[in-house]
């Protein structure tokens, strides 16, 4: 309700930063993840936390089988890490 509406004319309007755009992206945001992930990524032992997350029963390992079964009939098929989906013609990168 408290929003100011700034209704003088485009050429008058102060030009805002762009590091500061909030809405379809959120730059600071996204170099934050990025920095976060790639430090996460270097520093853990991918391994041991895999080794950790993996089901502790035969019954939790068929419970997490048919909730991927289930999620993948809803979903459309495309797989994000798959650059020819994006980008037709693209090859998937090796070192990925």
């Amino acid at each position: 309700m408290g929003e100011h509406i700034d209704k003088s004319p485009r050429r008058h309007r102060k030009v805002q930063d762009t590091e500061t755009v909030q809405g379809e992206g959120d730059y600071q945001a996204a170099r934050r993840y990025r920095r976060e992930v790639t430090d996460f990524v270097s520093k853990a032992d991918i391994d041991a936390l895999a080794h950790e997350a993996a089901p502790d029963s035969a019954r939790e390992a068929r419970d997490l089988a048919l909730a991927e079964e289930r999620a993948r009939d809803r979903s459309k098929g495309d797989d994000a890490a798959d650059p020819g989906i994006m980008y037709p013609g693209r090859k998937p990168d090796p070192d990925r």
